[in-house]
């Protein structure tokens, strides 16, 4: 029996491996159903993908206890945990190693196994099963060439100003270059309901309840440019986490050390008692603790001067995924103070395997608080439901589109190669459908990029999937949303971004590409689940959008079970106890 294992970068239809009779060929990343069907029927062997393996249940309930299993170890002076901000960096290195483990169970020991390119998941596989895999291309990614190639691109995809963010969010984390660069602080005895952002869109979750109360401070701390707004209610203040950053002092290197030592122990006494961790430990996956202890203690003792210098009387979060912005959701914690999150889009799968740090969840509706009870397992009363009122409503679109042509199909796009998804396949599956649908019902193809997105990367990649005349009707919008997508909309497609809820709440029938979802976390299903997204098992399906459109209302109802808004009291005596 001959497999093959094929790199994300790499496909199974070009290369030297492509004129090779394979008994299997397993993909390592994912092009979706429609996709491995018709290249079985090209090739005459089974095609799959190791995502394909997962018990989405099975694999939830293992990946929290594997994040569970070094808690309580490295533990600083505020109670930080430093394994479990550190987590979220290796869980996706853990996550593959798991899918790896589920593979090798599954391979005879008789098998001759290939890969396309030598890489991380051939190395784990081959120390799984014990013997060599022959590959086909070596691995080049540590090498200065391809190094080289990286940059050159990444300076393609990027404007400057976002190439400068990239390089100060690598080289300067603990912010000691960016601290001159800071104007000097205002001290203000009012006290101040601390929003802690790395990114726009977390800002103006945050922000939307802080408009709801404009008599209350509120003091917008951001650990990077990228979480700026420009028009910011009265009542809220943004300062920059570098103006707080102090000098290094000597405390912080004996505290390192300190951490370090108990770090190596968590290493040696548990991590080798897990065949995962075990796995993962042999081939490097926990190598960055120590520089990024370095640069969060610095950032921590940052968070800490805000506390130190500011009267923050509670903490509204809109990611506690993220480990700068997780810190001061910790140091509140520490100093008992009233922490509250809030999601930036309609659903969050973390919750489900990491511990949920806030207090207090608010919801954006029952959809979302089913979510976070029943899938992520945090308990009822630990939620409340209510949006904020200028959270996406959809009262300043709908009542201005009644005697409008609704003259758009917009297709939001993700960054899908992020987890491994084969765009390209994807593109060329469901854009000329989409094509062939407008030329027929005289509309437009808007492509709406996700912000870790590249314009100029997909600008090729559509020219590449598509004839000159479906071009003519394509037109790719990036930055942020705008009503007219929802005002000229008369259907959306998606994946399994959150805009899927939103589309709903503006009047807009959403169309789920379910065939080339292959997230355990479920979002689509939880979509539908609440009518705000009819899922299409393959991209023929979206010939039926004119049909379906007359069998998918949207009722009031189902937008109500996507968001309430809360009322200011009682987002009042959420954040401040009144």
């Amino acid at each position: 029996m001959k497999i093959l294992l094929v790199h994300p970068d790499d496909s199974l239809e070009l290369g030297t491996w492509s004129a090779t009779r394979w008994d299997l060929a397993v993909d390592l990343g994912w092009s979706g159903r429609n996709t491995y069907s018709r290249q079985a029927g090209r090739f005459g062997f089974p095609v799959s993908s190791i995502y394909d393996l997962l018990d989405h249940h099975e694999h939830r309930c293992k990946m929290r206890e594997l994040l569970a299993l070094g808690l309580g170890q490295v533990v600083d002076s505020d109670s930080i945990d430093w394994w479990e901000v550190f987590s979220a960096y290796p869980y996706a290195q853990l996550e593959q190693l798991m899918l790896l483990s589920k593979l090798a169970e599954q391979i005879p020991a008789e098998a001759e196994v290939f890969a396309s390119t030598s890489h991380f998941a051939v190395r784990a596989l081959s120390l799984l099963l014990n013997r060599e895999i022959k590959s086909f291309s070596p691995e080049t990614k540590n090498g200065f060439e391809a190094r080289a190639r990286r940059y050159w691109k990444a300076a393609l995809a990027f404007r400057p100003a976002q190439l400068a963010e990239i390089a100060f969010d690598k080289w300067d984390t603990d912010y000691g270059f960016r601290r001159h660069f800071t104007r000097a602080l205002r001290v203000s005895s009012t006290p101040a309901i601390l929003l802690p952002s790395a990114y726009a869109n977390v800002t103006r979750a945050q922000v939307a309840y802080a408009r709801m109360l404009p008599h209350r401070r509120f003091l917008l701390v951001l650990t990077r440019r990228h979480g700026r707004l420009a028009d910011l209610p009265a009542n809220v203040e943004a300062r920059s986490l570098a103006a707080y950053a102090p000098r290094t002092s000597p405390a912080i290197g004996n505290e390192q050390v300190h951490l370090l030592e108990r770090w190596q122990n968590l290493q040696n006494d548990l991590f080798k008692t897990d065949p995962v961790f075990s796995l993962a430990r042999k081939l490097g996956v926990f190598d960055g603790f120590a520089d990024f202890l370095k640069s969060g203690l610095g950032v921590r003792n940052a968070w800490r001067k805000v506390f130190a210098q500011e009267p923050i009387a509670a903490v509204l979060s809109a990611d506690e995924n993220n480990p700068y912005t997780r810190l001061p959701i910790l140091l509140a914690r520490s100093r008992k103070l009233r922490t509250v999150f809030s999601d930036h889009g309609a659903l969050n799968m973390s919750f489900a395997i990491r511990r949920p740090l806030s207090e207090t969840f608010l919801a954006r509706g029952d959809m979302a608080r089913d979510y976070f009870v029943s899938w992520c397992g945090i308990p009822a009363e630990r939620v409340v439901v209510g949006a904020a009122r200028d959270a996406g409503t959809p009262s300043a679109v709908s009542n201005r589109i009644e005697n409008r042509e609704r003259d758009w199909i917009v297709y939001y796009s993700e960054a899908y190669e992020l987890l491994a998804g084969r765009t390209h396949d994807f593109y060329r599956e469901l854009l000329p459908e989409l094509c062939r649908l407008a030329s027929r019902v005289n509309r437009k193809v808007i492509v709406k990029l996700h912000p870790f997105e590249s314009f100029r990367r997909r600008k090729a990649l559509v020219a590449r999937v598509l004839d000159p005349a479906q071009l003519r009707l394509v037109e790719l919008r990036e930055g942020p949303m705008t009503p007219d997508l929802f005002a000229r909309a008369w259907c959306s497609l998606t994946v399994e971004s959150s805009v899927a809820a939103e589309s709903t709440l503006n009047g807009v029938p959403c169309f789920l590409c379910s065939w080339f979802d292959a997230a355990w976390y479920e979002y689509g299903k939880q979509y539908a689940k609440f009518s705000a997204g009819y899922p299409l098992d393959s991209p023929q399906r979206i010939r039926e959008i004119p049909e379906l459109l007359e069998k998918f209302p949207l009722t009031e109802a189902a937008r109500h079970g996507l968001q309430a808004t809360i009322s200011p009291e009682r987002l009042e005596a959420v954040l401040c106890g009144t």
